[in-house]
């Protein structure tokens, strides 16, 4: 049910076996959890291009033991270029959710029925404190949020997570732990425009430039300027390199890289927006991502709740 877990299990059983059992453990608890949504909503949810198992993470609360108070998620299309410690150190007190903020507009807020200016966090990687989950009954809140959107939901747990937790409980943290891939291929400018955003809902260009210079976490999106993750040859990454380093490193070293499965026309089309003079290219995604899609996506969920 949750690649992340069988991915960790893999890496620690070729490092660890002691410690084989935990991750056997929590992965069938939090996998048997997220089969469940359909159970606890009533209904089939269409993931789309996601799994199932990515709901798993809203109700580690109860999969894991009350000793566990706080969780990182991290997703399995991440490396680690530096310490985490300091993201692990961050002050949740009082807090839900942390996480890193989204570069969108208010159209993606009033989707998850959020004010303008409020946080919207990515989930590539979720800072959870459990204990607060608990007492204040978030899986209860989760379980009824994904009940009444079910498959409207455009980006699954995440608009979960930034719907149902108050503005007052989640956490900004700091950009350069979660570096999406966009971030490499255009300027700070240039993302705000693409996703028609303000300066004061994300982080300032000096932030940016830290994430892009010496980033935590590197977090392989997909990405229209390029089209290709690092696992799929043709991929031009600028953390490429260090993909391809950690794994040498890992148990999939001797599994080769991906052939590039994509029809002639779509590459056609990437190559087409790499050759496309960048200002035209930003007009163009900023309708697209900008206007199209947040309204695509909130006419999806307005025709769910009539139903």
């Amino acid at each position: 049910f949750l690649p992340e877990a069988t991915a960790l299990e893999r890496a620690v059983t070729y490092r660890d076996k002691k410690i084989k059992p935990l991750f056997i453990e929590m992965k069938n608890k939090i996998g048997a959890m997220a089969a469940q949504v359909k159970e606890l909503t009533g209904q089939e949810i269409d993931t789309r291009r996601w799994n199932i198992s990515t709901f798993g993470r809203l109700y580690m609360a109860s999969a894991l033991p009350e000793t566990v108070h706080k969780v990182l998620n991290i997703d399995c299309d991440t490396i680690i270029v530096d310490t985490i410690e300091p993201l692990w150190n961050t002050d949740m007190t009082g807090k839900v959710f942390g996480g890193m903020l989204e570069c969108i507009n208010d159209r993606y807020r009033r989707n998850v029925g959020k004010n303008d200016g409020d946080y919207y966090l990515n989930g590539g990687i979720v800072f959870l404190n459990l204990d607060e989950v608990r007492v204040g009954n978030y899986e209860r809140k989760f379980t009824d949020y994904i009940t009444k959107y079910g498959s409207s939901l455009a980006y699954l747990d995440q608009d979960v997570l930034n719907g149902v937790v108050e503005q007052e409980k989640k956490v900004k943290l700091p950009m350069r732990y979660n570096t999406l891939s966009i971030y490499f291929y255009a300027t700070y400018e240039q993302v705000l425009k693409i996703r028609r955003s303000k300066s004061q809902d994300f982080y300032s260009k000096e932030e940016f430039s830290e994430a892009i210079s010496n980033p935590g976490l590197v977090h392989f999106t997909t990405c229209f300027l390029d089209g290709l993750r690092p696992w799929i040859k043709g991929n031009q990454h600028p953390y490429l390199k260090t993909f391809l380093k950690y794994k040498e490193m890992s148990p999939w070293r001797d599994i080769p890289l991906q052939e590039d499965k994509r029809s002639g026309l779509v590459k056609f089309r990437t190559t087409m927006i790499r050759k496309a003079p960048r200002f035209v290219l930003c007009e163009v995604a900023s309708v697209l991502h900008g206007v199209i899609i947040p309204e695509k996506n909130y006419k999806r969920m307005q025709e769910r709740v009539k139903e």
